[in-house]
C-alpha cells in the first residue's frame, strides 16, 4: 500500500489463512512499519510519530473500531522510540478517487467525533505529562520558521491559478513574523488532545459511510480550532463550505457544549477558528514552496494547500482584520 509519506511508515495489507479461526477475526488486517532504513528511521523517529501515534490509541481506545481503527496489537522499542502496528483494515477508495467523498452528513458526523473527544480531554492539564504529546505552540507550525510563510505567500500570489480575493489577501498579508503575534493571542484557547493533522488524507470511510479517522502521530496538547479549522478547509468540499460554514461551526460547538465543556462561548469559537485558518494557512504556505538549482522559487502546493487557499477567498476580509490581533 502507498501513503502519504512513505519515509515515515510503510504500510502492508496482509491477507491472514487461520489453521483454527474464529468469530470476529478478520479476513486481512494492515500492518504499519516505520522504514527499513536506519538513517531515515532514526531521523523520522527523532520527532516523536510512533510513540505519538501509540499514546493517542492508547488515549483513545473506546473509538476504536468505530471513529478509529481498531488496534490488534503493536511492538514499540523504546529504544529507537520507533513502534509497528497492526490495524483493522477499513479498505480502499476506488481507483478513480484520490479521498474518501465528504457530504455535509459524514462532516457532521466527523465533527460529532471531534467534538466528543475534546470535550472528554478539554483542560486536562495531565495531558501535559505525556513526553510523547506536542504542545500549543508547537501545533502551529511544526516548529518551521514564521518568515519562511511570508515567502510561500509570495509564490502563492504570482500564480495564475489561485484567485486573491477575501480573506485569503489579509492572510496572506499577515503572514511572516506577525505569526510570532498571533501565536500569542492563541495561547488563551483552552487546551484538548488534538489529532493536529486533521486533513483530509487523514479521513476515510467505513462500509456505511461513517467516517474514520487514521494517522494519529502528531498528537498535541492544544487548542481544538486547529483540528475543526484543518478538516473544514482540506476536507469539506468548497460547494458545502460556501453555505454552510457557520453551521458546520455550530455544530461542532453544539455537541462541544454537549459533552459538558462551558465557559467557551461559541463567538469564541469562530473566532479561533478564523485565527487557525490563518495559522494553518502560513503552515503550508511553507510547505508550497521549493528552492531551483538556480536561486529562483518554484511553486509545489498539493492538494490540501490548494483547498486551504480556497478555503479562504470564502471568508469576509473585515471579518478576518477584525480577529487579528
Amino acid at each position: 500500500m502507498s501513503g502519504h509519506n512513505p519515509e515515515l511508515s510503510q504500510l502492508f495489507r496482509v491477507r491472514i489463512i487461520y489453521g483454527r479461526r474464529t468469530p470476529g477475526n478478520p479476513d486481512t488486517v494492515v500492518v504499519k512499519i516505520p522504514p527499513a532504513d536506519d538513517a531515515t528511521r532514526l531521523r523520522e523517529a527523532s520527532y516523536g510519530p510512533y510513540f505519538g501515534e501509540l499514546g493517542a490509541y492508547r488515549l483513545l481506545k473506546d473509538y476504536q473500531g468505530k471513529f478509529l481503527p481498531r488496534l490488534f496489537g503493536f511492538e514499540a522499542n523504546e529504544f529507537e522510540q520507533t513502534a509497528a502496528f497492526v490495524f483493522e483494515d477499513i479498505g480502499s477508495l476506488p481507483d478513480t478517487q484520490k479521498y474518501a467523498p465528504v457530504d455535509r452528513g459524514v462532516a457532521e458526523k466527523t465533527l460529532e467525533f471531534m467534538a466528543s473527544h475534546h470535550g472528554r480531554f478539554w483542560e486536562d492539564e495531565s495531558l501535559a505529562n505525556f513526553p510523547w504529546l506536542r504542545d500549543n505552540r508547537w501545533a502551529h507550525l511544526f516548529n518551521q520558521n514564521p518568515d519562511d510563510a511570508a515567502i510561500g505567500w509570495k509564490v502563492i500570489k504570482r500564480e495564475d491559478e489561485f484567485v486573491k480575493t477575501g480573506g485569503l489577501v489579509v492572510a496572506g498579508e499577515f503572514l511572516g513574523p506577525k505569526l510570532q503575534e498571533l501565536m500569542d493571542a492563541m495561547e488563551s484557547r483552552p487546551n484538548t488532545l488534538t489529532h493536529n493533522d486533521f486533513h483530509q488524507g487523514n479521513v476515510m470511510l467505513r462500509s456505511d459511510g461513517s467516517p474514520v479517522i487514521i494517522d494519529w502521530q502528531l498528537p498535541a496538547y492544544a487548542g481544538g480550532t486547529n483540528d475543526l479549522a484543518k478538516f473544514m478547509m482540506t476536507a469539506v468540499p468548497l460547494e458545502i463550505l460556501e453555505h454552510h460554514e457557520l453551521e458546520l461551526i455550530r455544530h461542532y460547538w453544539d455537541s462541544l457544549t454537549g459533552t459538558g465543556v462551558d465557559g467557551y462561548s461559541f463567538d469564541e469559537c469562530v473566532r479561533d477558528y478564523r485565527r487557525a485558518q490563518v495559522m494553518i494557512f502560513g503552515n503550508y504556505s511553507i510547505a508550497s514552496f521549493e528552492m531551483n538549482e538556480d536561486g529562483t522559487l518554484a511553486h509545489s502546493s498539493g492538494d490540501s494547500t490548494r483547498a486551504v487557499i480556497r478555503a479562504l477567498t470564502l471568508v469576509d476580509s473585515a471579518e478576518m482584520r477584525e480577529v487579528l490581533p
